[in-house]
This record gives C-alpha cells, structure tokens and sequence, in this order.
C-alpha cells in the first residue's frame, strides 16, 4: 500500500510539473523571430533546455508566429510548424529530431491546442474536448483550461462542458484553437418522456418528475427502486428488508385503493409489473407520471402512476464501438445489532419468570455449557459484486446498444444470497423515411430465500433462539445439531436450518421482453409507428426438507416442494402522430390502437420419502399432490392525445382512452378515461419583458383526468364451483359433492381515479435556480371490497364489490440550484419534499372494517374505516405499571376490577369504552403508518477531476408497530429475549421500562392489541455517500477515454428514535398491514469500491 501511494504521488507531481510549464507564457514584441531565438525564449521562461542539431534546422531561419503570446508547448509547435521536425522530452530536455517515416506520413495530422474558458471568461478545467467523428480521440482540459490533441488538420472539435453549449469547431489548418463556451439554459429545452412521445419541459402541462441516470448513482444498487429513494417529490420509495435482491414498494401520491397500489412500469415502450430485473447500469433516464393529465394516455393502468424508464442507446460513432467497463466490489454489513441476552442472562430472567408462578428452573438453563450470541454468528459481513460491460456505437444509418451485467450479492443472514444475470441488446436502422429497430432485455436470476418459520421467518429462528442450545451435539444422529429441550418453544437449530444438506430452497427466474417496431414518415408531419412486444417470464421454486432432529423441533420423513409460474403477454400498438407548425401555433397529436393478451400457468406438485442425494419432488414415495391452473386475459385500447401552443404562451393539453377489459363482463367491460390541462408561461409575455434578465420561466399548470385499475383477479364476474367435499349418504358411504367457491358479481366495474393537479415552474438566474411545486387531490371511487356474508349461505368466500372510496391530497415541491464556482467546482443541491393527506370516505358498509397488520397469533393491529387513513393503528391505550395493590383496587368499575389478573409491576390498560373490561372494544385510533411529510436532500460536485454525490433522506409522522419486540420481550415462553427486559418491574425498581417478569402472564403484558409495541417511525438517512476521482486523460493513451474510481458508502447512519433494525420497513405488499414490522431482514451498510472504464 505505501508503494501505491507513492507512485500515485510521483505521477502526481509530474502531472502538475507538466502542467504548469505548460501554463507559463511566451511573449514577442513582434510575429517575425528566429528559431534560435524562440529557443532561447523558451530556455529563459522554464527549466527546459532546447537541444537540436545546426544541420536538421537552421538556427536563422525567421519563423512567423500566428500568436505572439504563447503557452511553452504552443510556441514550439508554431516554430516547428511545416518543418520535418518534432521534439521529445527527456527529462529537462526538449530534444529536437527528425521526424520518423511514419510522422511524415501523417502529415496530414497534426497537434491542436488551446485554451477553452466558461460564460465568465475563467479557464474551463475538465472540459471535454473530443475529435468529431472519432470519440476515441479525446482529452480533458488541464487547471489552466488548456489541451492538446492530434488530428487531421482539415477536422472539427467538440468541446462539453458542465453547464454550456457543446461547442464544435473547424481546426482547418490552425494548430491554436481557443474556444469561449455560452451558457447551456437546456434545461427548458430538455425533454422528458411523457407516454407514446416526449414533449419539452418548458411545455408540459402536467406533473411529470424526471431524472437522469448521472443523478442515480445506479452503479451501486441492485435494483431500480434503491437508486429512486429521496430523490422525487411525491414517489414515495420503501424498502422491503436487506435480503438480497429484495425490491422496494414504490408509491406515487399515496395509495388510493385496497387492492395493487403499485404504479405501471414502462420500459422502452415495453408493460412490465416490476423493474427489480433490469439492470441499474442500462438506464438513461427515468420519467414519472404523476397527475391525470400526464397519466391518462395509460388509462385503466395509470391510477397508482407511472413510471417510464429509457434505456441506454447507440450513436453514430463512424463505425468505432465505444466499450465501457464498470465494476465494483464491497462489503456488507448489519446497520445495527439488537442487544439481546448471553446464557446467564436469560438463565436469570426465565427463572424468576417461572419462580413467579411455582415452577422450577428451566431445564436449558441448570447446566449450561455453551452461551451464544445467535445473532453474531449467523449475521456476519457479506460480499457483494457487481460488473456490466457494454458495447455502443453505429454510423449514420446504424446504431446499437449491447450490455452483459451481472451482480452476485451476498446475504448477511447466513444461508441467503442472490444473483442476477442481465442481456440487453438494442438496434436501430433508418433510412430515408424508415426506421426499423429492436430491443431485447434478458435476465435471469437465482435466489436462496429464508426458511418460512411462522414464528418471524428464519430471524425470528435466530433471534429466538436459547443462548444455551448448543451448536453441535456429536450425540445427534439425524444432522448432529444441538437439540432445545424441556419448557421451550420449537424453534429449530439455527446452524442446522442453514445447512443445505438438512433444508434448501431456491428460487429461480427467467425474463425475456421483446420489443420490434418499424416507422415510416408520411406527408404532412404525420409518422406511422408499429410495435410489435411479447414477453416471457418463468418462475420455479423449490423447498426440500431432509430428515433431522433439533429436540422439539423433527422431521423424520424427508419432502419436497416444488411449484413454476410461467406468463406470455403480447401486446400490438398502431401508432399515427402528427407534428406541425403553423406560424405561432404548434400542434402535435398522437392516435393509436392497442391490444394485449396474458397467459399465466401455475403448476405445483409436493410429496414425501425422498432417496438420498435425489431432490427432484417426482422421486417422492408418499403423500404425493399436484395443482394446477391456467390464467387468460386480454385488453383492446383507443389511445389519443393532442397538444397545442401558441406563442409558447397557452399551453393545452388532452387526453382520452378508451380501455376494453376481460376481466369484466360486457356490460362493464369498456372505461373511458379523459383529461384535460392548461399551461401558462408568464414569463413569455411581452409586459415580462424587463424580467427575462433574471427570470427564465413562470408557468401555472392546472388539469383534471380520470384514470383507472384494473388490476384485479380474472374472472370476479363468474361463480368458481369447487368439487373437492363430499356428503354422507346416510348409510355409510359419501357422494361426491360441489358447492360455490366464490360468489359471482356480476357488477363488477373499472375502480376510477378523478385527480385535480395544480402546479408551478419557477426558473430563475440563468436557470440556475428552479422550482416546481404541485397541488393535488385524487378521489378513487368503485374500489373492490371483500363483504362479509353470513355463513349460512354455503361456506364460500366473501363476495366482491365495488363499494369503497378514498382521498388523498397533498402538496409537493422541488428546488435545484446548480452553480459553477470560477476556481472550478461545479455543484448541485436538491431539496424535494412531499406532504400528504389518506382518508378512506366510504366503505362498503358503513361499519365495515378491514383488519390487518396481524402477527402469528392472528391478532389484528390495523383497522381500515371510514373517516381514518388506511391500515391506521387501532390498539388498546397503556397508562404506566401498577405500582400497589391499592392502585389496582382503584382501577376498577362499579365496584368491579377492570384487571382482576392483574399484579403490582404489571401493566395499566385503558378502559377507553368505560365498560368495566378490557377487549377490543378499547381500541382507539393511535396513528397512521404513512409519513406526514417526506423529504430528500441530494448534493453533487466536482473540482479538478475529483467529484462527491450526497443522498438523504427525512421521514416525519409515521408509526411503526414493532412486532418484532413484541416477541422478543414476551418472557412468558422458552425463547430469547431483548436485553431490555433486565429492566424489569421489582418493588425496588420501581421505574422499571418492562414489567414483572411472570411466566403465563396472566394479566396480558404482552398482548399484541396493546399500543405498548407502537414506536415513532421518523427518521433521518444518510443513504449514499460517494466519492469519485477521474483520471487525467493525459496519463493514458488515446484508446482510453475515461476512467474513473470511486468509494461508496450506502446507508451510513441513521437518526432514529425507533427500537428495531430499520424504520424504513413495509412488512408486506398489503396496503393494509404496512408498518408492521414482524422480522424483517435487517437494512445493510454497503462499502464498495468501484471503477468506470470508457475506451
């Protein structure tokens, strides 16, 4: 390591010794000298000496200069200009000599230089300077903004640079080409994808979020929605645990329905209900639609949002691919570890729980042997890769784009890990007015998922398990694990479950979107677009169970489990749009014709007494079963949208669609979903003309639009008769019998969403400074409810309807402030923020509740009513420990305890219904698990090649129920426990957080109904930090365009006042049970090192 950084150092100082020669200046009173003395002049302004032989070069011999004020380098290429001469540095000294055959050769090249400065005249350091035509040949400004570059004399250069115009220039035959860069102010002129076409963010009239891949840092995540977390107003991003490949629930505005609330995934034009499959490093940009007026060209889809994901593509490189090479590698570790108790610790708390109610010592805990920290030896730091290499280019007529990605991530758990492996190959030919092109995105993906323990999954194994159990007991001849015994629970061998040989699952997924389209331009400015997209996914799972013995915890006969899940989808779309102006008018229009068709297949078979070594289900001896179903659906759609301006003043926008569904009978299979919005750029007009100095944009937006879900279950219309019962004869034997599965509803119809967007875009100082900031209300009506039935009617599941509503309204806002400071730091800030209002207006009946958020017990934490948010926390109020028996006696109704179990140093519950009692009917709304507010700080910069990307994250308001706790200090049973039970309830210690230690709780301590497990879930992230460095492109050769390195550090710390592993927790893909956190695998801290390669 100590030889790195000095030659890294040494590399260093010759680079600035080279550059600041460079930066000297040579100065003539007049155009005309001699060689020798420009020589001379060079030998007296720096520390060089000019060697050169009398006879190759004439020492008289009268140059005229082009420049008479020079850099060192500038002043000897114009002296050896038209020469056969070149020089070579060696040490102190610039070497003349002649030039060699192959020099001669390219007479036709030679060296530019130059200098390129910013909009105030600074020195641009950084900036790119690239041959036109041959992006291999290219350079980076030094400190002083100067370059060097051969080329062919007769070519151009292109210069970028943060925050202005690419600027390309004619060399000719000049060999000094300085360049002064204008302000770039494309940030109105950028695009953004707005469904079926792009439009320009100066003309949009809805609410459309974008964000480029240079502001995702997607180089360090595994899937799409981690890179999305703070950084757009309103999408609110919520990760599902650490596990390896997990994904993360995104919402966009809040949930407005009890059914999929995750919004529509586009990529490149192609449907998808997920994006943890595409890989991070293939996206260009990412749009999100978040109002009606945006959204409606989606229709039945687009009422939970869309989000609209580009992906990389080719250019016209002349033929030359361009390769870029990324890679990175790090270390994963626990965010944080729960404190929990060592063997003698919870030898002493069990003990005095049991003591308390006459029981003796438990049996684990008289003679102990081993004490484990369960926790530290099956959660360790875990590896995690990821490599992508991609291959893009083309010419005038061909483009194309090819990446190979794959990511191999290791769990933290032992026994889970996850890799994926990813394909995409994308080309486009155009020609005259046809353009034909195709886009293919593979990947494929293995999983080793947890083991199901019902009481918390494989964490709740780990976390529960006794310190004492032994880790291997040689006496064990089913697995040779250690064994729980005596007055515990059965939870399994923690060692044991993670052993392949004893349990092993896999989970295994192929997915193969298409996307073929042609176009061809027709007169008038219409374009006629075909696409044609099929898509392929295939899932296979599989559960094998060997035989072992873990104590209270068996199997003796080996199973297997195994089931596959297979979709085809095709989908056709006819496109026509139309793009004209008309003096100050400028109209485009899309009009088009869908259809798409889905076929899903499940297929599950499972059975006993397997052979050793043969973990195929078809090799089961007993108990064998199989299932199967088929899934068909198909939707027709009239798509339309136009798009007027004038003066680039009013702005209009609308919007219809027209969806036919399957999955409704034919009197309500059809929705209609309309929108229209207005736009008004203020600052366009002429009384605003003594503004445009400072103000480049004021907009007021405003639409209404109605969208739809149709993301429910085939066939709800039409009863499911099931023929699996059987009915006694009456003289011993059965008939076969039938009876109604599931309820038909007939009725059945589109859920629909009518939102009202208003809005405002605010740019000032040179775009320098911009603001968005949206209003909005969205109102769901004919949302699907499950309504209770009595059971009389047969025993079949509840009907459906449509029966519900909700609201949501908030507002959201997003400030950027980009700058370039003189001295050359190029910065950033973003502050984004939403805040947002849930309430459910109507049920299905008016004291219906749906209950959710349950854990083993099935014991409810979460009522969805009218009048409260969805999911909100509805539990039994706690007022402090009783301390006395006098306490208890007070506690009581008409004479009556209201907690005859109770004890002092156990817990006081409410009697909120003044019935005398304690039950459910005591429950009182105590919180919602969605944020108040949200907001996301993102800062990047860069100075002199080095560069810095913050992220964070803020979340007020919300509640989590830590069911997790709710285990883990419930010391009524044989398990582990959380430290914090050591500070138990004793007439000495009054003050105790955590009641008397009691074995059968008899006063229900540890009831799950109770608000006692209900915690503040607000926090503060910081969830990336990276640093990067770009190498001076002085220190390669021309074949090497970029290169980069970087340190990452993913969720680094966290501000928190809640108990668990992560607040940031959504439990399952129920909208009803979110913040329920019942084990969820613990939040990583990432370290990686990475490196970018372009060449």
């Amino acid at each position: 390591m100590k030889f790195k950084c000095i030659a890294v150092s040494c590399l260093c100082l010759l680079f600035m010794g080279h550059v600041s020669v460079q930066a000297q200046k040579v100065s003539f009173d007049t155009s005309r000298i001699t060689i020798k003395a420009g020589f001379g002049k060079i030998e007296q302004v720096s520390n060089y000496k000019v060697a050169y032989n009398s006879t190759l070069l004439d020492p008289n011999k009268i140059v005229v200069l082009s420049k008479k004020k020079d850099d060192v380098f500038g002043l000897l290429a114009q002296i050896l200009q038209g020469t056969d001469c070149t020089y070579e540095l060696k040490g102190n000294y610039i070497i003349i000599k002649p030039k060699t055959k192959t020099q001669k050769d390219k007479s036709k090249t030679s060296k530019i230089r130059g200098q390129v400065k910013d909009i105030t005249g600074d020195p641009a350091i950084g900036a790119t300077v690239v041959e036109k035509g041959n992006p291999q040949n290219g350079v980076v400004t030094n400190v002083d903004g100067y370059y060097e570059i051969e080329m062919p004399t007769d070519g151009e250069i292109t210069i970028s640079y943060i925050g202005c115009k690419p600027q390309t220039v004619s060399v000719k035959s000049h060999h000094i080409v300085d360049v002064r860069l204008e302000e770039d102010k494309k940030q109105l002129d950028e695009v953004v994808v707005v469904g079926y076409g792009v439009q320009k963010k100066a003309d949009l009239t809805g609410a459309v979020a974008n964000i480029n891949s240079d502001k995702l840092a997607t180089s360090n995540h595994t899937n799409v929605g981690q890179a999305l977390q703070g950084k757009i107003a309103g999408v609110d991003v919520v990760s599902q645990g650490g596990e390896p490949g997990s994904g993360a629930r995104i919402m966009v505005r809040g949930i407005g329905t009890l059914n999929n609330a995750s919004p529509l995934y586009i990529v490149d034009g192609m449907y998808m209900s997920g994006i943890t499959h595409i890989n991070p490093n293939d996206i260009e940009s990412i749009d999100v639609l978040k109002d009606a007026s945006s959204a409606a060209i989606y229709g039945s889809r687009a009422a939970n949002g869309v989000i609209i994901i580009t992906t990389k593509s080719g250019s016209n490189t002349d033929g030359k691919p361009i390769f870029d090479f990324s890679a990175n590698m790090g270390i994963q570790t626990p965010a944080k570890y729960l404190n929990m108790l060592n063997a003698e610790e919870w030898s002493k708390v069990t003990n005095i729980s049991r003591a308390s109610v006459g029981l003796k010592a438990h049996e684990m805990s008289n003679k102990i042997e081993e004490s484990n920290d369960w926790q530290r030896i099956m959660m360790k730091p875990a590896l995690m890769q990821n490599y992508n290499i991609t291959a893009r280019g083309g010419s005038k007529h061909f483009t194309y784009y090819t990446s190979l990605g794959y990511v191999n991530q290791k769990g933290i758990i032992k026994g889970t890990g996850y890799e994926r492996y990813n394909i995409q190959l994308k080309s486009q030919f155009s020609r005259g007015l046809f353009t034909l092109g195709n886009n293919v995105v593979l990947s494929a993906s293995n999983n080793e998922p947890l083991y199901p323990y019902s009481r918390g999954g494989y964490l709740g194994i780990i976390l529960q398990s006794i310190p004492s159990l032994k880790k291997f007991d040689a006496s064990n001849e089913m697995g040779g694990y250690g064994k729980v015994f005596g007055d515990a629970t059965d939870i399994p061998n923690p060692l044991g479950i993670a052993d392949q040989n004893i349990t092993k699952r896999t989970s295994t997924t192929y997915n193969a979107f298409i996307n073929l389209y042609a176009e061809v331009k027709l007169p008038l400015g219409l374009k006629y677009r075909l696409n044609v997209t099929p898509d392929f996914a295939f899932d296979r799972y599989t559960a094998y169970e060997n035989e072992y013995d873990f104590g209270l915890r068996n199997n003796f006969i080996s199973n297997m489990y195994e089931n596959r899940y297979s979709t085809n989808n095709f989908l056709i779309e006819n496109l026509l749009t139309f793009n004209q102006s008309f003096g100050e008018h400028k109209i485009s229009a899309v009009a088009g014709y869908s259809f798409q068709s889905n076929t899903s297949r499940f297929i599950m078979a499972s059975g006993k007494k397997l052979p050793k070594g043969i973990y195929e289900v078809g090799a089961t001896t007993q108990d064998r079963l199989n299932d199967t179903y088929l899934n068909e659906s198909a939707m027709t759609s009239i798509i339309s949208r136009i798009n007027y301006s004038y003066k680039n003043r009013y702005l209009l926008t609308a919007t219809y669609r027209r969806d036919g569904s399957s999955k409704f009978i034919k009197n309500h299979r059809y929705g209609h979903f309309p929108s229209i919005s207005i736009g008004w750029n203020v600052a366009e007009e002429n009384f605003m003309a003594n503004t445009r100095s400072w103000l480049d944009q004021l907009k007021f937006r405003g639409g209404y639009g109605v969208l739809g879900n149709q993301e429910i279950a085939n066939y709800m219309y039409s009863s499911v008769i099931t023929s699996n019962i059987n009915y006694p004869n009456g003289k011993g034997g059965l008939y076969l019998g039938a009876f109604p599965k599931d309820f038909a509803n007939p009725a059945i119809r589109w859920e629909s969403t009518a939102m009202t967007n208003m809005g405002v875009d605010l740019a000032l100082l040179n775009s320098r400074l911009t603001i968005t900031a949206d209003w909005y209300k969205k109102k769901t009506k004919d949302i699907l409810l499950t309504v209770p039935i009595p059971i009389s009617t047969g025993g079949a599941n509840d009907p459906v309807r449509n029966a519900g509503r909700i609201e949501n309204s908030g507002m959201e806002w997003t400030l950027n402030w980009t700058d370039r400071i003189p001295s050359g730091l190029n910065y950033g800030i973003t502050l984004t923020g939403s805040s947002i209002h849930n309430k459910v207006v109507e049920m299905g009946d008016a004291n219906q509740v749906i209950q959710g958020g349950t854990n083993r017990t099935n014991v409810p934490t979460t009522r969805t009513l009218a009048g409260y948010p969805i999911g909100g926390f509805w539990l039994i109020p706690t007022d402090g420990l009783f301390q006395s028996e006098q306490e208890i006696a007070a506690h009581s109704k008409n004479g009556q305890l209201i907690q005859p179990s109770a004890k002092p140093g156990d817990i006081r519950f409410k009697d909120t219904n003044n019935d005398g009692k304690i039950s459910d009917e005591d429950r009182v709304y105590c919180g919602s698990p969605f944020p108040s507010l949200t907001m996301g700080l993102n800062i990047n910069a860069s100075y002199k090649g080095f560069d810095i990307l913050l992220s964070m994250q803020s979340v007020f308001g919300n509640k989590i129920y830590n069911a997790t706790r709710l285990e883990l200090e419930g010391v009524n049973k044989g398990t582990n426990f959380l430290s914090s039970t050591l500070d138990y309830w004793t007439p000495e210690n009054r003050n105790a957080t955590h009641p008397r230690l009691v074995w059968d709780d008899p006063n229900q301590n540890s009831r799950p109904s109770s608000n006692r497990y209900l915690e503040n879930g607000s926090f503060f992230r910081l969830r990336t930090c990276q640093v990067g460095y770009t190498f001076p492109n002085s220190w390669f050769n021309q074949n090497i365009q970029k290169l980069r390195a970087y340190f990452s550090m993913e969720n680094l710390f966290t501000i928190t006042n809640y108990s668990g592993y992560t607040p940031d927790v959504n439990y399952t893909q129920n909208a009803t049970s979110r913040g329920f956190d019942n084990f969820v695998y613990p939040t990583n801290r990432v370290f990686m090192l990475g490196i970018n390669l372009t060449f």
